[in-house]
Parts: structure tokens; C-alpha cells; sequence
């Protein structure tokens, strides 16, 4: 075998290995930098929002459970309605099994109708079926019989 080819085999043989080698370095860091980012990004995650918003019941209609003045608390997403399943479970006779829902967007309050046999009212104005609007503190909202105030 000659000296020239023999130099030649060791240097391909040298680059590839040096290929191989910045390769499995790189994928190293790359692995490394992830797995960095994972934890600072668990670790520096924000707290859940809490809704600041709370419901006070102004009239109470036929539901024995509720008294004028009660304060109900609030999720980022609250369900109304007759169904036991509901958030807040409310016994008036005029209240459907899905009323209304309530929702936090981290700004302010949603209300939406979920299709209620008697309506969702806020401030004494009927909101469409299915289409959420907005809805500010101090408002009242009417399901039924019953009124509510709500509250930051």
C-alpha cells in the first residue's frame, strides 16, 4: 500500500470522526439548553388568575337556599343554572337546568345565555341566546325571579 493512500484513508477517517464529533457536541448543548428552558419555564410560571369577582344575591325569588345580601363567589368560568352539575345551583322555579355562564378573561366579566327558557338579563336588558357579552362590576344580572349584583 502506498504512504500517500495510506495518509489519505486516516484523514478521511479523522474528518468523519471530527464530523461526528461537533455533531454529538451540538446535540448535547441542544439537549442541555431545553431541558434548562423546561425547568426555568415550570419554575417561573405565573399563578393561576383567581377571578376577582363575586355575586350578591339582591332578590332570591322561590330558591329557599339563597337569603338577600348572601355573597357568592366566582371562578374564571361559572356556570348558573338548575342543573346539580352547575357552579352555583339555583332553585328557582324560573331558572332553566343550563342558565347562564359567567367568565374571566384576566380584564373583565363575560355573561352569556345558554339558550334559558326565561332569559338572561343584565341591567333590565335581555342578552341574545349563545352570544356572550361584557359585563361590569356594579351590574345586575336577572335569571328568573332572582337578581344578583356583581361584585369585585
Amino acid at each position: 500500500m502506498d504512504l500517500g493512500l495510506a495518509w489519505y484513508i486516516i484523514l478521511f477517517i479523522l474528518k468523519w470522526a471530527l464530523i461526528l464529533l461537533v455533531y454529538f457536541l451540538l446535540y448535547g448543548v441542544v439537549r442541555a439548553v431545553r431541558r434548562e428552558a423546561g425547568l426555568r419555564l415550570a419554575a417561573e410560571a405565573p399563578p393561576p388568575v383567581v377571578a376577582p369577582g363575586r355575586l350578591r344575591v339582591v332578590r332570591c325569588g322561590t330558591d329557599r337556599h339563597l337569603q338577600p345580601d348572601m355573597v357568592l363567589p366566582l371562578q374564571n368560568q361559572t356556570t348558573l343554572g338548575a342543573d346539580p352539575a352547575s357552579d352555583i345551583v339555583l332553585g328557582d322555579r324560573f331558572i332553566s337546568r343550563r342558565h347562564a355562564r359567567l367568565r374571566w378573561d384576566g380584564v373583565g366579566w363575560w355573561v352569556e345565555d345558554q339558550s334559558s327558557r326565561n332569559g338572561t338579563f343584565v341591567n333590565d336588558r335581555q342578552l341574545p341566546p349563545l352570544r356572550e357579552e361584557s359585563v361590569s362590576f356594579g351590574a345586575r344580572l336577572r335569571l328568573g325571579d332572582m337578581v344578583f349584583e356583581l361584585l369585585e
